[in-house]
């Protein structure tokens, strides 16, 4: 038991809360709202409004190998045609590009019934190559929606070691 000097002198329990007592609705209150603020502001980094959706470019998975003679890229590419694409090599850089534009129509004039979907897509990537690459010399395949790039190296020059005598 503690003493509480306050208008009216007495004994108070040692558990009494005080003025930091707040009822548990009110916790539950300030709960909803922390969550619900939380969630609005997900929403507005996640989540991209239609308009924003059409006008993103997405980058292929990509791996990069060094097997010894050459690099090899390959791209994931699902459903894109080899004429779609657009391969560009430079001293610097491999870009891999392309777009493609797709419309469905399906008509049932008995029911009157009418379908047309279209669907696009673009995406974009571009890996910085080493400087030994030869660039004239690169080569592309694709099989199975999996683009494959060889890039052959440039043989290095050798180092000239000169030993020095210690005098």
């Amino acid at each position: 038991m503690i003493r509480r000097r306050d208008r009216k002198e007495g004994v108070v329990p040692r558990d009494y809360p005080g003025s930091t007592w707040t009822s548990p609705w009110t916790m539950l209150s300030d709960m909803d709202r922390v969550f619900d603020d939380f969630r609005s502001e997900w929403e507005n980094l996640m989540l991209t409004p239609r308009s924003l959706a059409t006008e993103m470019v997405r980058q292929p998975l990509v791996d990069l190998v060094d097997n010894g003679k050459e690099y090899l890229v390959k791209a994931e590419i699902p459903g894109i045609k080899k004429e779609d694409l657009k391969i560009e090599v430079t001293r610097d850089n491999l870009e891999i590009s392309g777009e493609t534009a797709v419309e469905e129509k399906e008509e049932d004039k008995e029911s009157g019934y009418i379908r047309r979907e279209r669907r696009y897509s673009r995406f974009y990537r571009t890996l910085p190559l080493p400087e030994n690459v030869l660039t004239d010399k690169v080569d592309a395949e694709l099989t199975d929606g999996v683009l494959t790039v060889r890039l052959p190296k440039a043989a290095l020059p050798e180092k000239k070691t000169k030993k020095v005598p210690v005098k």
